[in-house]
């Protein structure tokens, strides 16, 4: 039976705009943020998902995300804590330029750097000082979409660029992106449809104007 799954970004925020590393931390999009989402929606299109059932991360800028892009959709609206953003641990609302004397901070993103090449297929477990690594959170982040597409077949997820990255990663290995490539500019995403053993996949939203 064929799935849907509809992947959105959320907006900028302050932390977005500083360039910090942010993750668990419940920022509300920024002014910037908001004006720039509501003239994505007024420019280009996005795709009808009345249709699919509704899930954020529970993160203040996903719920503010959905609401400004679809806000006819807020009666049902789930929240699920494992589509939340990478847990950076001590670099937590911090920029490179604070970090980047801190010996922590230089050895992982050594590690980071050696995994790029190898892109998302090879498991490469680099954690944060105090917070997760990429392979944890993508073992979060299937197991919850795996729980929700037991009971739907089209799903709505207004989320964060790391889990994108992690499912686009695992559903198109054969691209052979990073999950640094993968990760969409905020307020985008994709559209995935499975069918079968078949995944295919377009960006949201169409960059087409309006009019």
């Amino acid at each position: 039976m064929k799935k849907e799954i509809f992947l959105f970004r959320h907006g900028l925020t302050l932390a977005g705009e500083k360039k910090l590393y942010c993750g668990k931390s419940d920022l509300p999009l920024s002014p910037r943020g908001e004006a720039e989402l509501l003239e994505k929606k007024l420019t280009f299109f996005y795709p009808d998902i009345s249709h699919c059932s509704l899930f954020t991360s529970g993160l203040v800028r996903t719920k503010q995300t959905q609401k400004l892009l679809y806000p006819g959709l807020t009666a049902s609206v789930t929240e699920e804590k494992g589509f939340q953003e990478i847990d950076f641990g001590d670099f937590e609302m911090k920029s490179y330029e604070e970090l980047k004397e801190n010996p922590d901070y230089q050895g992982w993103l050594r590690g980071e750097v050696d995994r790029i090449p190898h892109r998302s297929t090879e498991s490469f477990d680099n954690p944060c000082p105090n917070g997760e690594s990429w392979d944890k959170m993508n073992e979060r982040v299937l197991v919850s979409l795996e729980k929700i597409l037991k009971n739907d077949h089209s799903v709505a997820i207004f989320t964060h660029g790391g889990p994108i990255s992690a499912l686009m990663a695992h559903f198109f290995p054969e691209e052979e992106k990073s999950l640094y490539e993968w990760q969409p500019e905020f307020g985008e995403g994709y559209k995935i449809t499975i069918e079968g053993e078949s995944a295919f996949c377009i960006k949201i939203p169409q960059k087409e104007v309006r009019g």
